[in-house]
C-alpha cells in the first residue's frame, strides 16, 4: 500500500510538471513563430534577412534557458541566504544607463546599457529580483508587518528605490510595474486595508504629477481619454493595431499572410506584436493564445494558493501576478483599452533583455512546483 501510494504520488506531481512544461514550451515556440511572421517584413525593408529579428532573439534563448534552469533547481534555502548576491546587484545595474560611455539614451529615454552594438535593459532584471527579495523580506517579517517602522519600512525602501530610479530613467511603465507587483505582494500579506489607503494617497498623486510634468505622457493619455485629440499623431500605433485586430475576423488572413502589420504598425515586432498575431490567426488564433497562458498560469496560482510556506507561495504568486498583469496590459494597449505603454508581451515581443526576466520568472514558478509540498494533501488522500 505504501508503494502504491508512492507511485499516486509521483504521477500527480508528473502530471503537475508536464502540463507546465508543455504549456511553456507551446507559449515559447508560438510567441517565436509569431515575432518571426510579425517581423520579416520589417527586416527586408531595412535590408536585412527575412530571419534577422528572430535569430536575434533566439541568441538570447541560450543564457535565458540558463537562467530558467539556475532558477528552477536552485535549492530555495540557498537562495534565501545568499539573497543580497542577487538583489544589490541587479538594483547596481539599474545605475549603469546614467554611467557615460556604456550608457544608451533612446528618444529621451535613458533605460539602457551596453557596448559593441548589444544593449541590456537592467529594469527588466529587476522584476524578478524585487519578486524574490519581497516574498523573503514579507515572510521574514511576516509576524511585524504591522509594525510600520520594523516591519514595513525595509521592503518598502527596496520596492521604492527601485520605482525611483526606473522613473528617472524616464520609463513610466516599467515603474508601474514593478509598483503594481509591489502592491500585488503586500496585498496577499493580508495587511489591514487602512495601508493601502496610506499608500494611495502618496502614489496617486506622484504618478499624477509624473504624468502631468512630462508632455509625452501627457499626450499619451488625453490621445487616449480623447480619440480625436491627437496633435503629435501619437495614437496613429494604436489605430493601426486596432485596424489589423479588427481585420483579423474569425479565422485570421493565414500564418504570415498579415499585410497591415508590413507598413501601418510601427515595430510591430515589439510591444505590438499580439496585433500581427490576431490578423493572421484572427478569434480562433486569440483563444488559442487564451488557453495556453491559463493552462500556465492556472498551474502558478494553484501552487501560490497550495503552499504552506508563505516565502514559496508569495514567490510563485508574485511571479504568476507579474507575467498575469503583463500580459494583460499588453494586450489592453494593442487593442486600445489602455494608453499606450512600452510592456512587451511575454515570450512575444521581440527583447532580449525581457526574454532573460520572463524565463528567471517561470524558472521561479516551477522550481516551486517541482519541490510543491501538496504531496502533503496526497499522503492525507492515500493513506
Amino acid at each position: 500500500m505504501h508503494s502504491g501510494f508512492n507511485m499516486e504520488k509521483k504521477a500527480a506531481k508528473a502530471n503537475i510538471d508536464s502540463a507546465f512544461i508543455v504549456s511553456l514550451a507551446l507559449v515559447a515556440g508560438t510567441g517565436l513563430a509569431s515575432l518571426y511572421s510579425a517581423s520579416y517584413g520589417y527586416a527586408i525593408s531595412l535590408d536585412k534577412a527575412a530571419s534577422y529579428f528572430v535569430l536575434r532573439q533566439l541568441t538570447w534563448f541560450v543564457p535565458a534557458s540558463l537562467a530558467f534552469l539556475a532558477a528552477a533547481f536552485v535549492p530555495m534555502d540557498w537562495l534565501r541566504k545568499n539573497m543580497m548576491l542577487f538583489v544589490l546587484p541587479s538594483i547596481f545595474m539599474l545605475l549603469l544607463p546614467f554611467f557615460p560611455v556604456i550608457g544608451i539614451s533612446k528618444n529621451g529615454a535613458a533605460r539602457w546599457f551596453g557596448f559593441a552594438g548589444s544593449m541590456f535593459q537592467p529594469s527588466e532584471l529587476v522584476k524578478p529580483m524585487l519578486i524574490l527579495y519581497l516574498a523573503h523580506i514579507l515572510d521574514k517579517k511576516s509576524d511585524r508587518l504591522s509594525d510600520v517602522l520594523n516591519g514595513l519600512i525595509p521592503p518598502l525602501a527596496i520596492a521604492c528605490c527601485t520605482v525611483f530610479i526606473v522613473l528617472a530613467q524616464n520609463d513610466f511603465s516599467t515603474a508601474f510595474m514593478l509598483a503594481l507587483i509591489s502592491v500585488l505582494m503586500l496585498w496577499i500579506t493580508e495587511l489591514p486595508l487602512i495601508f493601502f489607503g496610506a499608500f494611495a494617497t502618496i502614489a496617486l498623486p506622484l504618478a499624477s504629477l509624473s504624468v502631468l510634468t512630462n508632455p509625452y505622457r501627457l499626450r499619451r493619455i488625453l490621445g487616449f481619454i480623447v480619440p480625436g485629440y491627437d496633435p503629435a499623431n501619437l495614437s496613429y500605433q494604436v489605430n493601426s493595431s486596432i485596424r489589423a485586430i479588427k481585420a483579423g475576423g474569425f479565422m485570421g488572413k493565414g500564418f504570415g499572410q498579415g499585410t497591415l502589420k508590413l507598413h501601418s504598425i510601427p515595430e510591430v515586432y515589439s510591444d505590438f506584436v499580439f496585433s500581427s498575431w490576431v490578423e493572421e490567426t484572427g478569434f480562433i488564433g486569440v483563444l488559442f493564445f487564451v488557453v495556453l497562458w491559463l493552462v500556465f498560469l492556472s498551474k502558478a496560482f494553484g501552487a501560490a494558493f497550495r503552499e504552506e510556506d508563505s516565502f514559496r507561495s508569495s514567490l510563485v504568486f508574485g511571479s504568476a501576478a507579474y507575467l498575469a498583469a503583463q500580459i494583460l496590459i499588453n494586450i489592453m494597449v494593442v487593442s486600445g483599452a489602455a494608453p499606450a505603454t512600452g510592456l512587451p508581451l511575454p515570450f512575444f515581443s521581440s527583447g532580449g533583455s525581457s526574454l532573460l526576466s520572463v524565463s528567471i520568472t517561470t524558472g521561479f514558478i516551477y522550481n516551486i512546483l517541482r519541490t510543491g509540498r501538496n504531496s502533503r494533501k496526497l499522503e492525507s488522500e492515500y493513506v
